[in-house]
């Protein structure tokens, strides 16, 4: 009996070491064969340290209460996610490496999409498929996994550019893996006939549909220089399959390259999201390099293909709203943030060892057929100091001693009957001011950034039919060196940077005609910056 149990004991711990050894190996397999590159991210973490975060913050053109570089150039937002109650949002960020720039995926998290946490690197090139940099993709939860997709660069020693897709792992949401499969999605010449090439093969976006993952890949087809989008499936993230060229422009009127795409299901809804380079101008709209917008349609899984049902429509009308990334949180919004710069232009703030910053959070739904966004409603939690004016008549160009700053949020609901015109001048002084105005005979809204400070010129405007009894609704957001206008309830939003001196801090309001502030609410904003 002695002996037996004995036996048995011995027994059991060989089946309880048996049981250890497997759920190791479940839990690696979890990490799919993945590639340990934790190591290989010290360097840019330890580049951007290396900058005064200090120095950075009291820089007169640093934001407040925007997400914006840590050090070297943030650039597009590269992936959006919520993952195990917080939410991450990660972005291309270029560091100079010792054989040059590259980019590599920066990293915030926030509990609340307010106030964020800068983390560490989330990936850096290692492996020889993104030995030239690491540019935006998407992010996709499952379970206890969050699965990053990205596009990695490659030039070969000829000079040709490929890009190709590729899959990162984290159990934590902190330390990403990349997988062994990669790249787990390379272009192809028997996709279509129409040969698109990999050069232009980027930002994959992908969304899960019952036991299928899908993914969209913006690329060119060079025949024509046309934007399009390609579709693909999958059944576990590593192996895809070619459906169909699911959106293509034509005759380069929608642009030579489209980036960034997304599909989203708004009520009832496909939305096909892109960022188009080289879309013609048409009077005084699309005059960005760059925009930013969706085509409201309906996806076929079968056929692969975009049955479009509206125009392209933008999501902003300013000067400066770029690659937006989106999530779909619990309670059913649809929340996207941008790049609140435009490529290519000017960064005066580089100076001080930064450059780039990300648009506030923003709400989009649809009404009417048309596309809506607004902030979140999280961000009144920013508001500190309020003042409060009501029943003010403009006529001529009018100052409030309270109503000044260059850190604020402003509501305003006015009254333009007996108006003609109406205009606010934001981060005004003797020399220097960006004009909002708007006229009620062209239902023009016009934002000028003419003397609006360094390097900076020109005027963006579209039309805004005023609300019911001839009024007009305005949420004005400043923060040292943007200005984000939300019109009407989000029938219209326009964004600039701007570059101010920091005396430059009046606010003054004017009319042609009589234009009643029927209420205007001033909040002083707190800083997310601890």
């Amino acid at each position: 009996m002695k002996n037996f149990s004995a036996n048995t004991l011995s027994l059991s711990m060989k089946y309880l070491a048996i049981f250890v050894i497997a759920m190791l190996i479940f839990s690696m397999n979890s990490m799919a064969n993945a590639v340990d590159t934790s190591n290989l991210l010290k360097s840019s973490d330890n580049a951007i340290k290396a900058i005064s975060k200090h120095k950075i913050e009291k820089s007169a053109w640093y934001p407040q209460y925007h997400l914006a570089s840590t050090g070297y150039i943030m650039k597009n937002p590269a992936a959006f996610a919520l993952f195990k109650n917080e939410y991450h949002l990660f972005y291309e960020n270029e560091i100079k490496f010792a054989d040059g720039n590259k980019t590599v995926w920066g990293h915030f998290s926030s509990p609340d999409l307010v106030n964020w946490q800068t983390q560490k690197t989330a990936l850096s090139p290692s492996e020889a498929y993104d030995k030239d940099g690491i540019i935006s993709g998407s992010a996709i939860t499952e379970g206890d996994t969050l699965y990053l997709i990205y596009t990695a660069n490659t030039t070969e020693t000829n000079g040709n550019k490929h890009q190709t897709q590729n899959l990162a792992m984290s159990n934590d949401g902190l330390n990403f893996a990349k997988s062994a499969n990669n790249p787990v999605i390379k272009m192809a010449p028997h996709y279509s006939s129409l040969k698109f090439s990999s050069q232009n093969f980027n930002n994959p976006y992908v969304w899960k549909i019952e036991d299928r993952y899908y993914a969209i890949i913006g690329t060119k087809y060079e025949q024509t220089n046309d934007g399009a989008v390609l579709l693909f499936k999958s059944k576990d993230l590593r192996n895809w399959v070619f459906i169909n060229v699911t959106a293509l422009g034509q005759k380069g009127e929608m642009g030579s390259t489209w980036e960034t795409p997304a599909l989203l299901h708004v009520r009832g809804n496909d939305l096909l999201s892109i960022t188009t380079a080289g879309i013609k101008p048409h009077e005084k709209k699309y005059l960005n390099k760059y925009n930013s917008g969706a085509f409201i349609g309906k996806l076929d899984y079968n056929t692969g293909r975009f049955s479009q049902k509206s125009a392209f429509m933008l999501f902003d009308h300013g000067f400066d709203f770029y690659a937006p990334q989106f999530i779909t949180i619990t309670d059913g919004r649809h929340i996207f943030i941008g790049r609140l710069s435009m490529e290519g232009n000017p960064n005066p703030e580089s100076s001080d060892h930064w450059a780039g910053m990300m648009s506030l959070p923003r709400e989009l739904t649809i009404s009417n057929g048309k596309i809506i966004t607004m902030p979140i409603k999280e961000l009144n939690t920013l508001r500190n100091e309020k003042y409060e004016l009501k029943e003010q008549t403009i006529k001529s160009e009018k100052e409030y001693s309270n109503i000044k700053g260059d850190v604020f949020e402003m509501e305003i609901v006015a009254d333009m009957t007996n108006a003609k015109s109406f205009s606010i001048k934001l981060r005004a002084s003797d020399t220097q001011e960006t004009l909002l105005s708007y006229d009620k005979n062209t239902k023009m809204l016009k934002l000028n950034r003419d003397k609006s400070g360094k390097v900076l010129k020109g005027e963006r405007e579209a039309v805004l039919p005023l609300m019911d009894n001839n009024k007009i609704k305005l949420r004005i957001f400043v923060d040292k060196s943007s200005i984000e206008i939300f019109a009407n309830d989000g029938a219209l939003a326009m964004s600039s940077r701007i570059y101010p001196d920091k005396g430059s801090n009046d606010i003054r309001f004017s009319s042609e005609g009589e234009t009643k502030i029927e209420s205007l609410n001033f909040y002083k904003l707190k800083s997310i910056h601890n």
